[in-house]
């Protein structure tokens, strides 16, 4: 069960429907957890213990990207999670991109700036 880290998203007039999808992926994880409350709670334990190490400023490891994404399809797989979908209108997509493009910028200027001190 292979996902993408990209975000899947129809066009329409429906607008934004992030917590149609958190509600429907907790819904998932719970009925999982129902069924083999071992296997799921142990998936978790590995993604927790992914997150945090790769976010410990102790961790002079760095960031593992991939770690994590293992760490989460293996989620997804033992709980059988669906992939998730987005809908969202163009204004709000364009709206979004551009909220990201000021975020970008702003934690690349942060992180030049951290550097060069």
């Amino acid at each position: 069960m292979s996902r993408t880290s990209q975000l899947s998203a129809r066009l329409d007039g429906y607008g934004l429907r992030v917590d149609q999808i958190r509600a429907e992926t907790l819904d998932q994880l719970a009925r999982a957890w129902a069924d083999d409350p071992t296997a799921v709670t142990d998936a978790l334990d590995r993604l927790a213990a992914v997150v945090q190490r790769t976010t410990d400023p102790e961790d002079d490891t760095g960031w593992h990207p991939a770690a994590v994404a293992a760490a989460r399809d293996d989620l997804e797989t033992v709980a059988g999670l669906d992939a998730a979908e987005v809908t969202l209108r163009y204004d709000t997509a364009i709206s979004l991109a551009d909220e990201l493009l000021q975020a970008a910028g702003a934690t690349f200027t942060a992180l030049t700036r951290r550097a060069a001190a």
